[in-house]
């Protein structure tokens, strides 16, 4: 008898334990609103703005929203959640039956308790281009707030959500920022070179005779923010002084070319009164404050038409004894209430 060699072969087939791959499906977020215009629209941007509802106001709502298919098929739905604060909810006095738009019924809408559901009736293919808008009526909630309304469908599980703005007009909501910002009161007061933006604090009068009338000047560029307006006073520490000789303040309304004389004479910026007596003529300055201009608005002290023209005016006798002769005159502002 052969012997006969038996070879056996054993396949173990190794079996892994179920890792539970499976494929999943994920809805669809898309794009919704709320829109109180009644009318389907291809995106949000094309929405007028919604102004917040006042609470416990009734009011229609169109939920719309574009939709990730281009089709709806017999038998699908669209789910609105609306939340439990608002009441008396119910369907649109007309209610839905065009979905997309298109002026054709696609089904009708039901409500049982805070979900509305649109179930197509027909198939419809303007989900994408026009969207889909559905009615639904109800009370607002008596508390401001943002309330979240939810969408989805069972088409392609898309998955949405909107708000309803609830507040009082004028007042600041719960998505109102209030922005403050405070304006301080100011009043301001410089002295300006007469042709040029430039500050000064000198005139000069130059070397005086009795042929002529000696002029320099400045401008006096005042300003306020204040609504009331201000005004502005002078004085003066006294005559032109030289040690105990003096050229005197005009009396006689002009400084005339031979007499001993000084005075000052104005001209108002835009907006400004002259105040009497400073209003007409050759003016003296006395040692007692006046007030020489006012104006009753707010006034801008870089513009230069604004400003205030004084020209000082002097002139000699032949008995003006020689000398530098100075005197200081000094301004000062006030606002007005």
């Amino acid at each position: 008898m052969r012997n006969k060699l038996a070879i056996i072969t054993t396949l173990i087939l190794v079996l892994a334990p179920f890792s539970g791959l499976m494929s999943k499906l994920y809805a669809a977020d898309v794009t919704a609103y709320i829109d109180l215009t009644a009318g389907p629209a291809t995106a949000p941007a094309t929405i007028t703005t919604q102004p917040e509802l006042a609470q416990s106001t009734a009011d229609e709502f169109y939920i719309s929203y574009i939709a990730s298919a281009t089709q709806f098929a017999i038998a699908n739905t669209v789910s609105i959640v609306v939340p439990s604060s608002f009441t008396s909810l119910a369907l649109c006095a007309v209610s839905t039956t065009d979905a997309d738009g298109d002026a054709t019924p696609d089904g009708a809408a039901t409500l049982l308790g805070q979900v509305f559901t649109y179930t197509f009736s027909a198939v419809t293919t303007l989900a994408t281009t026009t969207g889909v808008e559905i009615c639904f009526a109800g009370t607002t909630p008596a508390a401001n707030g943002n309330y979240n309304v939810s969408v989805s469908d069972n088409n392609d599980n898309d998955t949405s959500a909107a708000l309803i703005y609830v507040g009082t007009a004028g007042a600041a909501d719960t998505n109102d920022v209030t922005v403050t910002a405070t304006v301080g009161s100011s009043i301001s007061l410089a002295i300006k070179n007469p042709t040029t933006t430039a500050n000064t604090n000198s005139c000069n009068l130059g070397s005086l005779n009795t042929g002529s009338v000696n002029t320099c000047a400045y401008r006096i560029a005042a300003g306020t923010n204040i609504a009331g307006g201000m005004n502005v006073q002078t004085l003066s520490d006294g005559p032109l002084t030289s040690g105990g000789n003096n050229i005197d303040n005009v009396a006689d309304g002009a400084v005339t070319a031979g007499a001993e004389e000084h005075g000052v004479a104005m001209t108002a910026g835009t907006g400004w009164t002259l105040v009497s007596p400073f209003d007409a003529g050759d003016d003296p300055i006395t040692t007692t404050q006046q007030k020489f201009e006012n104006r009753t608005t707010v006034s801008d002290d870089t513009n230069t038409a604004l400003w205030t023209t004084v020209t000082h005016k002097a002139s000699i006798s032949t008995a003006t004894v020689p000398g530098v002769y100075t005197a200081i005159m000094t301004y000062r502002a006030y606002a007005l209430p």
